[in-house]
């Protein structure tokens, strides 16, 4: 049944064109949300399937341009949501990520350069290791996908992840977390496993959203898929906004936050 949008308590899912969302999310919330998490199609040239029911929950196909064309209309919109202090984390592989940090430069900017430390744009090259994936005798096996963080402003916010430190030296205590993250992909066995394809752990988005945000702040996740994003910033007392194309999508996300207890509204753009 279609609703007419409008923006009430931010606990929601958007059904729909996420550009179309994030037009009408600018009437009220330019410059307010605090981190967006992205993590769009891949250009794989796959169809990806939901595993219960094998119905396809998207198509990860371009021609051309396409794809960038795509890419640029939404991190445009994402640049003018973002509060001054926020962040985007754009998730990508080897495929575009070359082509992707190119496009946010140009929007976002490139970052510190000289003595400029404080400059907006590119900030870090985060490498997910994830170790699964197959091998081949023509290249170095695929082991890891590629987030890239820009800041929106001059100040942006950051709370360094704590690791435990490996050394012998510091045997015992916690270190800033690297650029590198280990931490693994979801197992078939896994109990947050909801069956839907591309779906990232919640230990990678538990990293991002209290790196890159504060309680209270406006999370953002337009590709949001299962709802990992959405679930993990309830979890951690931050608003959020989801949106997705697919109704496998909405109903899965749905469903996950509501076994939850995370009250929320489901809005067709």
């Amino acid at each position: 049944q279609t609703r007419v949008f409008t923006v009430g308590e931010e606990a929601y899912l958007l059904q729909g064109e996420n550009a179309e969302g994030m037009r009408k999310l600018l009437a009220t919330h330019a410059g307010e949300v605090g981190l967006v998490y992205m993590d769009p199609p891949f250009d794989t040239g796959a169809h990806w399937k939901i595993a219960q029911t094998g119905e396809v929950a998207y198509t990860d196909r371009f021609e051309g341009n396409e794809y960038l064309r795509m890419m640029r209309e939404r991190l445009v919109l994402v640049h003018e949501l973002l509060a001054e202090n926020g962040s985007l984390l754009l998730h990508c592989d080897a495929r575009r990520v070359h082509h992707l940090a190119v496009l946010c430069d140009e929007l976002f900017g490139e970052g510190a350069r000289g003595s400029d430390a404080g400059a907006p744009g590119f900030r870090n090259e985060i490498v997910w290791l994830y170790g699964l994936g197959g091998s081949s005798p023509r290249y170095y096996p695929r082991k890891h996908d590629t987030i890239l963080w820009y800041s929106k402003g001059r100040d942006w916010v950051f709370t360094a992840p704590q690791i435990p430190a490996r050394s012998n030296r510091m045997k015992g205590q916690m270190k800033k977390c690297p650029d590198w993250w280990e931490i693994p992909t979801l197992n078939n066995m896994a109990k947050e496993r909801t069956g839907y394809p591309t779906q990232k752990p919640e230990a990678l988005l538990e990293r991002i959203v209290g790196a890159h945000s504060l309680p209270g702040d406006l999370v953002a996740d337009f590709f949001c898929g299962s709802g990992t994003t959405l679930a993990v910033a309830a979890r951690m007392g931050r608003r959020w906004i989801g949106c997705d194309a697919s109704a496998q999508a909405i109903e899965i996300a749905s469903t996950r936050l509501r076994d939850a207890g995370i009250e929320h509204r489901a809005i067709r753009v």
